[in-house]
């Protein structure tokens, strides 16, 4: 009998154990490809050049990508913004084509908008959106497509 139990318990280790599929790699440890390239992605900063504008005012917010010394952004495929919030009225980027190489200068745009007419003086508006952009290693040439949100905060003069 004693024979018998120690053969199974051998059995188990030599056969049933190895097809359990242990695995050296803990859940924990484990990415999709978007999350790893969410990680990756450069996160956007977004800061108006004014604290306070008057209601029907046009006003600038610079995006800045915050990349690190080993990624840039390149010109194409273009950064698209899409504001989320009806706070302010979106005018769109401003023209960056013109900066030197292949790549955006100082890794920043800058998007118009304007305060809306009616805006209550004193209140506090949201701007926030998505930045859809490109972005590229300088260490191994690879580029891949990011998409981060971004907000900031004005007052109403």
């Amino acid at each position: 009998m004693k024979i018998n139990k120690y053969s199974a318990i051998l059995m188990a280790i030599f056969i049933v154990i190895p097809f359990m599929g242990f695995n050296s790699v803990s859940n924990a440890d484990k990415k999709t490809d978007k999350q790893a390239d969410k990680k990756d992605a450069p996160a956007i900063y977004a800061s108006p050049n004014k604290k306070s504008y008057s209601p029907g005012e046009s006003g600038v917010l610079t995006l800045t990508f915050k990349t690190g010394s080993k990624l840039k952004i390149p010109k194409d495929p273009e950064v698209t913004v899409s504001l989320t919030s009806d706070d302010v009225e979106g005018q769109g980027l401003q023209d960056y084509s013109g900066s030197d190489g292949d790549y955006i200068t100082n890794s920043k745009v800058k998007y118009n908008f304007t305060v809306p007419g009616g805006a209550v003086s004193g209140s506090t508006l949201t701007i926030s959106g998505n930045v859809k952009f490109g972005y590229c290693s300088s260490v191994d040439g690879v580029c891949k497509l990011g998409n981060q949100t971004f907000s900031a905060k004005i007052k109403v003069k």
